[in-house]
């Protein structure tokens, strides 16, 4: 299964060249993750300080996106789950077109401890619904 969040196209996300800005997609990627943490991960019952973080991602710019005043599509899912982090894939789309993949690497984190911890029982079955192993 795949989270799908839907992302609008700001006028200020657009670059010179009247598409959106290659570094917009990292926030694009990140409204999406956090849609999906809040909506998921937030009420399994972790405390406040309990969260990831992001260790590590990548983009593959496929097409540019122009102004356009319908959202994108960002979906979301998980392709690993380790004792301590997990990988998520991206997809950035609309009903026609594939604009970017992407990957990333997220680390369960305790804030007040500032240290990694490890994917809480709850976390893990969360995250396995979304699971559809990297190809």
């Amino acid at each position: 299964m795949r989270h799908v969040y839907e992302c609008s196209v700001r006028f200020d996300d657009l670059d010179a060249f009247g598409h959106v800005n290659n570094v917009t997609f990292a926030e694009y990627l990140q409204e999406a993750r956090v849609d999906f943490a809040h909506r998921q991960l937030v009420s399994s019952g972790n405390a406040p300080h309990e969260g990831s973080v992001v260790v590590q991602q990548s983009i593959d710019y496929l097409a540019p996106v122009p102004f356009r005043t319908e959202p994108l599509q960002v979906e979301v899912w998980v392709t690993r789950i380790g004792t301590t982090s997990f990988e998520v894939a991206y997809e950035v789309k609309d009903e026609t077109t594939l604009y970017a993949r992407a990957t990333g690497v997220l680390v369960a984190f305790d804030v007040r401890a500032n240290t990694p911890r490890p994917v809480s029982p709850v976390e893990r079955k969360i995250l396995e619904r979304y699971l559809e192993p990297a190809s």
